[in-house]
């Protein structure tokens, strides 16, 4: 399974914009980050806070915010589409 990453979560994973992983569907949310962490363990204090999804974290499966849909226990469908976006700011 594809998940992409952005801005400055990027530099975590050695500057690619995704990232591919076993986990896929019929696994959860929480299956995907476990391998995500394993993987690229410098994500841990970025993507987790107190063993859940930290509040600064979006993670949105097929365009739907997680923390709102089943959170890290909602089951990954076919054909998701994963995409992780840390806090973001600046501009006038």
């Amino acid at each position: 399974m594809k998940v992409k990453l952005y801005a400055t979560l990027r530099p975590l994973i050695g500057g690619q914009r995704s990232i591919e992983i076993d986990a896929g569907p019929g696994d959860t949310i929480r299956d995907a980050l476990n391998e995500i962490l394993e993987k690229w363990p410098a994500l841990r204090d970025e993507l987790l806070q107190d063993g859940d999804i930290s509040p600064r974290i979006h993670i949105f499966l097929n365009g739907r915010e997680v923390r709102y849909t089943g959170g890290l226990d909602m089951v990954i469908p076919p054909d998701a589409d994963l995409r992780i976006f840390p806090p973001v700011g600046g501009g006038r």
